[in-house]
């Protein structure tokens, strides 16, 4: 117990940093939980693998790098760690290693360019109360997380986000307004295509990864009419 105690003590201390800069409180929670489980940054993503999906704060630009990259593909721990409630685990090798033949995709030039990395995905709440992931990274090949600590910080993560979520949400402020603009997008192409809305985001996950660019931006471009979708399967997708 003495061990949780100080765990939380760790936790708020990093939490309480960056409240007077108006720093969000899910960017704070992200900062102090990969400061106390000793990795150098991580992300908050919540509805991992669902078209209501939201990254919430991304703590650097490898974490930027690496759930939008899980998002376009579809595939990696963060979606493992979401549907099965587990820890999952990815090292980041070099283009001259084999990839993961977990998630063969994952070999881009963006993501093997932060090699040696590994990544940590864990699941925020439990069972089938899980309502996201917080995805840690860390440039020590071969570290291994402490998981009885990643649990409690997740339980943490899951209080808090449970009473800040709505709140954000409804003010329509920062990565909840984009990932807003992908649900949108992603009724509009149900709408052009007659789909169902899984179908609807995988074509616009699709669009972005040949593309080269963020899921948020695809579905900005369906939102603006630059990007529609044929309704006819032997017509291409339509992009200006």
């Amino acid at each position: 117990m003495a061990e949780v105690d100080d765990l939380l003590t760790r936790l708020a201390q990093g939490i309480v940093e960056g409240a007077h800069d108006a720093v969000p409180l899910p960017a704070r929670m992200c900062r102090a939980a990969a400061g106390v489980l000793g990795c150098d940054g991580g992300a908050i993503t919540l509805a991992y693998t669902r078209p209501e999906r939201v990254t919430l704060c991304t703590t650097d630009d490898a974490a930027l790098v690496i759930e939008e990259q899980q998002d376009v593909l579809g595939q990696g721990p963060g979606p493992e760690a979401f549907d099965t409630g587990s820890y999952s685990r990815l090292e980041i090798r070099t283009p001259d290693d084999a990839p993961d033949a977990r998630w063969p995709l994952l070999e881009s030039a963006e993501l093997t360019g932060l090699a040696p990395l590994v990544v940590h995905a864990l699941p925020i709440g439990e069972g089938n109360q899980v309502i996201g992931v917080l995805t840690l990274h860390t440039g020590r090949a071969g570290s291994e997380l402490d998981l009885d600590a990643a649990a409690t910080v997740t339980r943490v993560l899951a209080a808090a986000l449970a009473a800040d979520g709505a709140t954000q949400h409804e003010a329509g402020q920062g990565p909840w307004g984009e990932r807003a603009e992908v649900h949108q997008a992603t009724g509009m192409v149900v709408a052009q295509l007659g789909v169902p809305e899984d179908d609807a985001l995988a074509l616009i996950r699709a669009h972005a990864y040949s593309h080269e660019q963020s899921v948020g931006q695809s579905a900005h471009d369906v939102i603006s009419h630059r990007l529609t979708f044929s309704a006819s399967p032997q017509q291409e997708i339509e992009s200006t």
